[in-house]
């Protein structure tokens, strides 16, 4: 293993990455996407619930009910899971996103980016 290789495995051993699924192209390995370097579970962890939720939102419309939602978001939405030891998946949390509209905060997955000095 070359010297940058080792320095990829040291920062990944020491920190948390979240894995981006593009559910329109679930299983195709080019569509996904990792962000490395969170610094705790905790911070991974509400990257991907607010990166989810800000997923749902933008296919939320008004005149949909939960169904239509939930098919929205499997058909088109993004999925987000914590690596790195301890697991979460937005997709966990669906029911509860589509059942409750996000605030602009609860759906502002940058503002968790850049407290974990990843931007």
């Amino acid at each position: 293993m070359d010297e940058s290789g080792a320095q990829v495995l040291e920062i990944m051993s020491r920190s948390y990455s979240v894995l981006i699924i593009d559910m329109s192209h679930y299983m195709d390995g080019e569509s996904e996407y990792r962000i490395d370097g969170f610094p705790s579970f905790e911070f991974a962890r509400e990257f991907a619930r607010r990166w989810v939720r800000d997923s749902v939102e933008e296919l939320r419309s008004p005149d949909q009910n939960a169904d239509e939602l939930r098919k929205a978001w499997f058909m088109w939405g993004e999925d987000a899971l914590v690596l790195g030891g301890e697991s979460y998946a937005g997709s966990h949390d669906l029911d509860f996103f589509i059942a409750n509209p996000a605030t602009a905060e609860e759906r502002d997955w940058k503002a968790i980016k850049k407290k974990a000095k990843l931007e």
